[in-house]
């Protein structure tokens, strides 16, 4: 399922139309995906040390609209990040992270959310891939 799910990810990525005015990742950056979740990319590092804030726009999320912080790795046009859902206001209890790329003027990305399950009685690894578009 994961080979199929980055195979469809890359396939969208090669097949889309190549533009001259690309999106990269730069500082001061909003992205959003199909769901309305916005990722902010505040500063980049001389070093590739990537800080910003990520909120989901998800229905019926709990944490809908809270942006947490994210640290993460930028090195060219790809890109690592992660966010503990976490402040001193809320707790939704689960970290997520996202390894991606841009091309084309897209942010396509992979993600891995580990939260408790209370149904399954344990912990919880989902994945799934995004697409952003610079906002």
């Amino acid at each position: 399922m994961k080979a199929m799910t980055l195979s469809i990810c890359a396939a969208a990525a090669l097949a889309a139309p190549t533009s001259a005015d690309a999106q990269s990742i730069s500082p001061q950056t909003r992205w959003a995906n199909n769901h309305g979740s916005e990722l902010v990319i505040q500063s980049i590092g001389a070093d590739g040390r990537l800080a910003g804030t990520y909120s989901q726009d998800v229905p019926g999320y709990a944490c809908r609209g809270v942006a947490f912080p994210i640290v993460g790795w930028v090195d060219g046009d790809r890109i690592s990040y992660t966010m503990r859902a976490r402040n001193e206001s809320v707790n939704c209890e689960f970290i997520t992270s996202w390894t991606g790329f841009v091309q084309n003027g897209q942010l396509y990305a992979e993600w891995s959310v580990v939260q408790w399950n209370a149904e399954a009685g344990r912990q919880w690894l989902t994945r799934g891939t995004d697409v952003y578009r610079p906002k």
